[in-house]
């Protein structure tokens, strides 16, 4: 058999099996939004158990934080450093809930959407409570969990009384 005709056959076939087995199946939007909001239901139950710990379990190396007063936060070890002061306060509680989580199609990035109340007792006692709302953007891993590559929230602007305890 002349080569031209094998090369052809060979092409033929090498095409016709990458355009059946060629293209990855995308994963189901439903999944991996479930998946979103369970990573970070798990992250706001990491937060409240361990505190910093928690916090940075979350986090990529390369995330970035919206901060106040600084543009932004880059990199696991600045957002520690950042968040540092605020979870040694003891009295400082941060909570959230997630509402929405969308996802790329390829089901490789994603992003959820949520609510958030931080509490915190002054000298006095008095219980102080700010709220607002949040953005966090994850990046899939290899090995198939989610990390923060991004949060930012922004604070409701109504003024809050303290609670008397």
């Amino acid at each position: 058999m002349p080569a031209a005709p094998v090369l052809r056959s060979l092409l033929a076939s090498t095409t016709l099996l990458l355009a059946c087995g060629g293209q990855a199946t995308l994963p189901d939007p439903e999944d991996v939004r479930a998946s979103l909001i369970a990573a970070d239901e798990e992250f706001a139950a990491a937060t409240a158990a361990n505190r910093l710990e928690g916090w940075m379990a979350a986090f990529d190396s390369t995330a970035i934080q919206l901060s106040p007063d600084v543009p932004y936060t880059q990199s696991a070890a600045a957002i520690r450093a950042s968040m540092a002061p605020a979870f040694a306060d003891t009295s400082w509680q941060l909570t959230w809930q997630p509402t929405l989580a969308f996802a790329s199609a390829d089901g490789s990035l994603g992003y959820t959407l949520g609510s958030y109340q931080g509490t915190r007792r002054d000298a006095e006692g008095l219980e102080h409570v700010s709220t607002g709302k949040y953005v966090t953007i994850w990046r899939k891993q290899a090995e198939g969990g989610w990390k923060v590559v991004f949060d930012g929230g922004n604070p409701d602007s109504q003024v809050r009384l303290p609670v008397v305890p």
